[in-house]
């Protein structure tokens, strides 16, 4: 009995790892244009580069989320729809792929480090460690800001460090 309650564990709980997600995100400051700096990249986003999401908060509270990349040297655009799902923080949503033939999947969306000072940088979370991305308002970050990152996602979230792909950028721009 008790090899059926450890495998039941397991199997419903193992897979919803949730990182402790940042506090007060403020959802409005956090709309616009992020550009991926490094990533653990999903099959999809695989030999992208120029990769960059913009978000849009709706009327009903839902965030529609473009991205869009060079993936082999073509323009490539995959459309999202977020849905909060922690409303006192604003930082756990649900992500959906209305576009595709996947609707009925589902993806979490996890902001576990932010620049709560200017909305900068911050950083997605993937229960399990499998994906995550780093993201900047610009396609530069700060070397400094780049390894505390790091360091912050090895040491207090379990990644590891070779698992994140530089994204290159044709053209860097700041804020």
């Amino acid at each position: 009995m008790n090899l059926v309650k450890n495998f039941l564990i397991i199997f419903l709980f193992g897979f919803c790892f949730c990182f402790k997600t940042v506090e007060n995100l403020d959802i409005e400051r956090f709309m616009g244009k992020w550009y991926v700096i490094a990533a653990i990249p999903t099959f999809v986003e695989k030999n992208c580069e120029n990769a960059y999401d913009i978000y849009t908060l709706n009327e009903d509270g839902t965030v529609d989320i473009k991205y869009f990349a060079d993936k082999n040297g073509s323009p490539f655009k995959i459309s999202q729809k977020g849905t909060i799902i922690d409303t006192i923080n604003n930082s756990k949503w649900k992500i959906t792929f209305p576009d595709y033939w996947i609707p009925f999947f589902s993806s979490p969306y996890e902001v576990i480090i932010l620049d709560n000072d200017n909305y900068d940088y911050m950083v997605v979370g993937y229960p399990g460690n499998s994906y995550g991305w780093i993201m900047a308002r610009s396609t530069m970050m700060d070397n400094e800001i780049f390894e505390n990152i790091m360091t912050n996602l090895v040491d207090n979230f379990g990644y590891e460090r070779e698992e994140f792909e530089i994204m290159k950028h044709a053209k860097e721009t700041s804020n």
